[in-house]
C-alpha cells in the first residue's frame, strides 16, 4: 500500500510541476486526470524559451543524480554513458563534478536566475517568474480567536480539524516507511506523530496552517543526500531568512528552474519495481497496489490511501479464512504437501492434511470439510481409511471454534469407525486441548494426541496400537509447561534487577 501510495504521489507531483516546465497556464486542479487533460489541451501554447530553460535543467539535475549512484568504477567503464564521465573516486574531476552533484539544486536555482535576466536582457519576455510575495512575517497570536464557540457547536470546525489530523498524519507515516525501507533504517511512526503534535502547537501560535511531512521536500532532501534532522534545521532557517531578506531575489526566480528539482525529487516516489515483483511473485499484493494506485489517480492519494488500507484488510482475512490446506505424504522421513511432492508416500490406512494457519472461527471449517473430503477421495480410489491425522507443526494457536471443531470432527469419524489423530502437537496447543477438555472428547471417541508424526504413523501400522507411550508424552509435555509458567511467574516477582551500562553506541 506505501509504495503504491507513494508512487501515485510521485506521478500527481511530477505531473503538476510540467506547467511551468513548458511555460504554460492552466489552473489548478483537485484531481490528477484533469491536470493530464488540460496538459494535453494546452501543450501547443508551449512558451519554447522557458521550456528550453526547464528542460535543460531538468535533464542536467537528472544526469548528476544517477551518475552520483552509478556504482563503483568498474561499474562505471562498462556504462553505455558513465564511460565518458570521471570514474575514479580520488580523482580532482570525480570530487569536483560530485560537490557539483551535491550542489545541484541550488546551482539549479542560480542558473535559472541568471539564465532568466539573460532572457530579459535579450528581450524575450513570456518567462514565468515566482513574482512578488506579500508576507508580513511571522504574526504571534492566540491560536483561534473567533472560533471558539465554534469548534463545538453546530459548525464542522472540529470534524474537519479531526480529519486533517488524521489525514496528515497517515500521509505523513506513508512518506516516513517509505524513505525508511529504502535507506534501511527504523522508523517509529508514534515519534512521527509526536513530532507533528508539537510541530501544529508551535504552529498555531504564528497563524500557520496545519503541518505535515511534505512529499516535495522529503524527495528533494532524499535526492540529494540528507542523512539528518540537520537538514530540516537549515532548510527551516533558510525559510525563515527567505520570509524577511530574500523576498526580492526570489520574486525574479523563474518557476521553470525550480520545477525541474521538485519533479527530481518526485522520481524517488515512483517505484516500477515493487509493482513488478508483487505481479511476478504475489498477485494479490499486487491487486491491492494496482487498486491503491488507480483511486489515488482518479481521486486524490487521501481516497487512494483508504482504499489502499481496506483493500489489504480485505484480502488479509481472505488469507485467514482461506488458508493453505495439504495433503501430506512421507519422503526421506519429512512430511510434505502432495501437490508438489507427488512421490511422497501416503499411510495406506491414513490420509493426513495440515493447514498452515491458526485454527480459529474463520478456517475452522475448512480445514474440517478438507479432511472429510481427503478421506472420500481416497475411499473413492479403493483405500480403506481407518485414520485421519491433523499435523498441527504449522498451528500456533487454536480458539474455542477450532475445539468446537476438532470435537465435531472426531464424532463424525467415529460415527463412521474411523479415528481421528492430532499429531505434532507444540506445547501451548497441547496444553489448551487439555485445559478446554478437547483432549477427553477426542479420546472418547477414540481418537489420541500425540507428539510425533513420525510416532503416530508408526503406531497406526500396528494391528492393535498401544498409545500409552503417546498418551504419557503429550501429558508430561503439559504438566512440564504448566511448571515452567509457574517457575517463570514467581521468579519475575522476586528476580533483582541489576544495573547494567550500556554499551557505546557508535554513530552512523
Amino acid at each position: 500500500v506505501l509504495s503504491a501510495f507513494s508512487t501515485a504521489a510521485g506521478i500527481t507531483i511530477l505531473t503538476s510541476q510540467i506547467k511551468d516546465v513548458l511555460g504554460i497556464k492552466i489552473p489548478r486542479s483537485k484531481y490528477w486526470w484533469e491536470t493530464v487533460k488540460d496538459l494535453v489541451l494546452t501543450v501547443d501554447e508551449t512558451h519554447v524559451p522557458t521550456f528550453i530553460m526547464g528542460l535543460t535543467i531538468l535533464v542536467v539535475l537528472l544526469t548528476l543524480k544517477y551518475w552520483k549512484s552509478a556504482g563503483s568504477a568498474e561499474k562505471r567503464g562498462k556504462h553505455l554513458i558513465w564511460r565518458f564521465f570521471p570514474k575514479n573516486k580520488s580523482s580532482l574531476a570525480f570530487r569536483s563534478l560530485k560537490l557539483v552533484a551535491d550542489l545541484s539544486s541550488l546551482l539549479a536555482v542560480l542558473t535559472g536566475g541568471l539564465w532568466a535576466w539573460a532572457y530579459r536582457a535579450a528581450g524575450v519576455e513570456g518567462v514565468k517568474l515566482v513574482g512578488t510575495v506579500q508576507t508580513d512575517g511571522l504574526t504571534a497570536g492566540l491560536p483561534g480567536e473567533g472560533y471558539y464557540s465554534e469548534l463545538f457547536g453546530d459548525s464542522t470546525l472540529f470534524v474537519s480539524a479531526a480529519t486533517i489530523a488524521v489525514v496528515g498524519f497517515l500521509e505523513s507515516v506513508a512518506v516516513g516507511g517509505k524513505f525508511a525501507a529504502m535507506s534501511k533504517y527504523i522508523f517509529d511512526p508514534n515519534q512521527e506523530l509526536i513530532a507533528l503534535g508539537l510541530a501544529n502547537l508551535a504552529s498555531s501560535f504564528v497563524s500557520g496552517f496545519p503541518v505535515t511531512g511534505g512529499f516535495s521536500r522529503s524527495a528533494v532532501n532524499v535526492t540529494f543526500g540528507a542523512t539528518s534532522l540537520l537538514s530540516v534545521v537549515i532548510s527551516s532557517l533558510l525559510v525563515l531568512l527567505a520570509v524577511y531578506i530574500l523576498l526580492p531575489a526570489i520574486a525574479l526566480l523563474p518557476l521553470a528552474s525550480m520545477a525541474p528539482i521538485i519533479i527530481q525529487g518526485a522520481i524517488v516516489f515512483i517505484d516500477v519495481h515493487e509493482f513488478k515483483v508483487a505481479f511476478r511473485s504475489y498477485p494479490g499484493e499486487f491487486l491491492v497496489m494496482l487498486a491503491t494506485l488507480i483511486v489515488s489517480l482518479a481521486l486524490t492519494v487521501k481516497e487512494g490511501l483508504l482504499a489502499g488500507f481496506v483493500c489489504s484488510v480485505l484480502k488479509t482475512l481472505y488469507e485467514i479464512a482461506n488458508p493453505n490446506l495439504a495433503l501430506v505424504g512421507e519422503i526421506d522421513g519429512n512430511f510434505r504437501d502432495m501437490r508438489y511432492f507427488p512421490e511422497a508416500r501416503q499411510a495406506p490406512n491414513a490420509v493426513v492434511v495440515r493447514m498452515d494457519a491458526q485454527v480459529h472461527f474463520a478456517n475452522s471449517g475448512k480445514l474440517k470439510e478438507f479432511a472429510l473430503k481427503a478421506v472420500q477421495v481416497r475411499e473413492s480410489m479403493g483405500s480403506t481409511i481407518k485414520y485421519v491425522i491433523i499435523d498441527g507443526k504449522s498451528v500456533n494457536n487454536i480458539d474455542l471454534t477450532g475445539c468446537q471443531m476438532l470435537e465435531g470432527l472426531a464424532e463424525a469419524l467415529s460415527s463412521r469407525k474411523q479415528i481421528l489423530i492430532v499429531a505434532n502437537l507444540k506445547a501451548p496447543i497441547a496444553a489448551l486441548l487439555h485445559a478446554s477438555g478437547v483432549h477427553k472428547h477426542i479420546l472418547k471417541n477414540g481418537g489420541q494426541l500425540c507428539l510425533d508424526l513420525n510416532e503416530a504413523i508408526d503406531l497406526i501400522s500396528e494391528p492393535s496400537p498401544d498409545w500409552s507411550s503417546a498418551e504419557e508424552k503429550v501429558t508430561l509435555l503439559v504438566a512440564t509447561r504448566g511448571s515452567l509458567l509457574k517457575t517463570n511467574s514467581s521468579g519475575c516477582m522476586s528476580t533483582k534487577v541489576t544495573k547494567v551500562d550500556p554499551a557505546p553506541v557508535q554513530e552512523p
